[in-house]
């Protein structure tokens, strides 16, 4: 009897390669593994059975990942990381799900830590955001999550906090807007500022939110009153400015006071300036000592307003003694020149020369090789940097106050300028200030001229033609403008090339020069010194002033027009600049607007006999005869002896039949120009024309006897 077959024999066998329980005490799989990205991979945290696999290491995960029990075909158990599925398994199983699709291989996967029929597991942060996936067993239903925070109900704390945050901010538009030289807008914002922090402590109040900010709303009312200044609306700052000062709770810093002393003094009310700025300098700290020396320098400024010049010099003598400057040293022998103590001036001035004296450029150039490219770029890169150029500023205003000063000590010395000059030029050689006595020799000789002195003044300035350069171009051009002054035009050419030649960038030499070329006609070279001049100093109001003269004589009307409109820009408010626009704009035959640029003038100077003619005569161009009659009036009435004036009216009635009124013009012109037979003639006529022939005899006979040998 053949045995039956084993129908479950071979079931339990299986390939050797298959077997995990071995794999633990392979070394090199678990080299091999450890070198890997899922061999260095965190144990699993927060799933079941995630102790028990971190208790096992490796070699647990491991079992994990090869699944149950061998030769079984179940899963392992729940929380273990068999059936894992990846994400775009998770898209495929969803969508069986919805479409109920047969079972394949994407939808027979289970989810992440789930088991067929076992307890749904937490979902992990490793999923699609905003739903969370079914189980196979579930209904693929999504769910949807919270796909934002949940937003807070605002407080009134918080609405508090943000109405606070927009005062600042109107604040900070207000000094931008101020900074960009935008003060309306600026003072706009600060007003609404003010506005703003009103409307915040109503709230406050209605919110009983408790006391409202004393610092903000002081800094808030500060800057307003401070913005209504600067705009110059200074009564409505002095309100603003009250408001703090009665307010006890609300701080009253020293600059409050120094602020409100200024538009004290800008309104010229001397005496309350004064007091606050004393009071001002009650409150300040010692430890503030630069803000009280500057109060100290506005109290004795007052003391000079009010005409007190020994109060003033008094203050000015602290300030000195405790921290000597140029601008308090001036103003202290301002003070005695103006008491007149001359051996007090002089002090003054030996204490100026005390102030130590910056270096010039020259003296701090450092040595640095040729070769040295880095330190060469450096040395070029501050050599006109914003540094140096403060220290020349303040390099030339030191050298302005010593000069100024000693020209008052020089003219103070009873009728003995040279004298005094003298003593200042030795007194300025003994100090640190060496390099301006050369420039005092020039004033003194520039005093010569003011007394009329010729011979001296070009005998002191031909002493530095062999001087330095700057000292010899300056003496050449003082030189050039004497001889040009007394109409030695050779002489005047001759020194201004001179001083060309030892310095061809100076401008005032240029001018001199070209001076001379227009005095000789010669337009062309005249203008082109000027605009050489020009070209060195933009700003040079002597060459642009005579470069529109001399295109003037060329007939260059709209290059006239092109440079004066720069002028206006550089003089806003000189009356030549509008009288020589508009006489341009006469030869334009631009009657209107040459007589909009008179008017300019005339609101500047409206007792000017000159500009009323003007203003006549364009009128009269345009055919206004009742207009031009009145202006030509007010130029009589303020001007009585404008030929050009008297002339136009004697002839204006003459014309309308009124010889009468005539006569009177006639005869003032007579007066004035008594040589001239003319004006006698008409007063003659205007006698006969309306009928005085007794008194028209009268004249001929005198005019026969007076000029005998005229035709007329």
């Amino acid at each position: 009897m053949t045995d039956k077959p084993d129908s479950y024999s071979g079931f339990n066998e299986y390939n050797p390669l298959l077997d995990t329980d071995s794999l633990k005490y392979d070394t090199d799989l678990q080299q091999a593994v450890l070198k890997t990205s899922h061999g260095r991979r965190a144990p699993p945290t927060g799933l079941a059975g995630a102790g028990a696999g971190q208790k096992g290491g490796f070699f647990s995960r491991m079992k994990n990942m090869f699944g149950g029990k061998k030769g079984t075909g179940l899963p392992g158990p729940p929380g273990t990381s068999s059936g894992r599925l990846g994400t775009a398994s998770r898209a495929v199983q969803q969508q069986n799900n919805v479409v109920g699709a047969p079972p394949g291989s994407a939808s027979r996967r289970l989810q992440t830590g789930t088991a067929t029929g076992g307890p749904r597991r937490p979902t992990t942060a490793v999923q699609g955001a905003g739903f969370i996936m079914g189980s196979i067993g579930g209904s693929g239903t999504t769910l949807s999550g919270p796909t934002q925070f949940e937003r807070k109900e605002e407080t009134t704390e918080d609405k508090a906090k943000k109405m606070e945050k927009t005062v600042l901010d109107l604040v900070e538009e207000s000094c931008l807007a101020f900074e960009k030289n935008d003060s309306k807008l600026a003072l706009e914002k600060s007003e609404e500022a003010v506005r703003n922090e009103k409307s915040l402590n109503r709230y406050r109040e209605e919110q009983n939110l408790g006391e409202s900010d004393l610092s903000l709303t002081g800094f808030v009312i500060l800057h307003c009153a401070n913005m209504l200044a600067k705009c110059g609306m200074n009564s409505e700052a002095m309100n603003q400015y009250n408001l703090i000062l009665k307010n006890k709770l609300l701080p009253v810093p020293s600059r409050l006071r120094i602020n409100i002393g200024n538009i004290f003094l800008r309104s010229k009310q001397y005496t309350k300036a004064l007091k606050m700025y004393r009071m001002a300098l009650d409150q300040i700290p010692e430890q503030n000592a630069d803000l009280k020396f500057k109060v100290r320098e506005n109290i004795a400024a007052t003391h000079i307003l009010l005409v007190q010049y020994a109060e003033a010099a008094q203050a000015y003598e602290s300030i000195m003694q405790e921290r000597p400057n140029y601008r308090s040293g001036l103003n202290l022998l301002l003070c005695y020149h103006t008491l007149g103590q001359r051996d007090k001036t002089r002090k003054a001035f030996t204490d100026l020369l005390k102030i130590p004296f910056l270096s010039s450029d020259d003296d701090y150039q450092a040595s640095i090789d040729k070769d040295d490219k880095q330190g060469n770029l450096v040395l070029e890169a501050t050599r006109d940097d914003r540094l140096r150029q403060f220290e020349r500023k303040r390099r030339r205003f030191a050298e302005h106050v010593i000069v100024t000063a000693a020209k008052i000590v020089g003219n103070n010395s009873d009728g003995d300028f040279v004298g005094g000059y003298e003593w200042c030029i030795e007194q300025v050689r003994n100090s640190t200030y060496l390099e301006l006595a050369s420039g005092l020799e020039i004033q003194k000789a520039i005093a010569y001229l003011r007394e009329d002195n010729f011979p001296k003044a070009i005998s002191t300035l031909k002493e530095f033609e062999k001087a330095e350069a700057k000292l010899a171009s300056a003496a050449a051009t003082n030189l050039s403008f004497l001889y040009f002054l007394e109409k030695d035009l050779n002489s005047a050419h001759k020194y201004a090339d001179l001083a060309l030649k030892t310095d061809k960038f100076n401008p005032a030499s240029l001018i001199n020069k070209g001076n001379c070329c227009y005095a000789q006609q010669d337009y062309e070279k005249a203008r082109y010194y000027y605009e050489e001049a020009l070209n060195i100093d933009s700003g040079s109001v002597e060459a642009l002033h005579n470069l529109v003269l001399t295109l003037m004589k060329s007939k260059q009307f709209q290059r006239c027009k092109d440079l004066l409109h720069k002028y206006t820009i550089i003089q806003p408010s000189n009356a030549q600049v509008f009288c020589l626009m508009a006489e341009v704009l006469q030869h334009t035959n631009d009657s209107e607007n040459a007589k909009s640029w008179y008017l300019q003038a005339l609101s500047t100077y409206r007792t000017d006999g000159h500009l009323h003619r003007r203003i006549g005569e364009v009128v009269d161009i345009q055919g206004d005869k009742a207009d031009a009659i009145q202006y030509y009036f007010d130029a009589f009435r303020h001007n009585p002896c404008d030929i050009k004036t008297l002339e136009w009216l004697a002839s204006y009635y003459i014309e309308t039949q009124y010889p009468e009124k005539a006569v009177e013009f006639c005869a003032q012109a007579a007066l004035v120009k008594p040589g001239e037979i003319k004006w006698h003639l008409m007063v003659a006529s205007c006698y006969r024309r309306y009928g005085d022939y007794t008194a028209a005899l009268e004249k001929y006979k005198w005019i026969h006897q007076h000029f005998p040998d005229d035709v007329d």
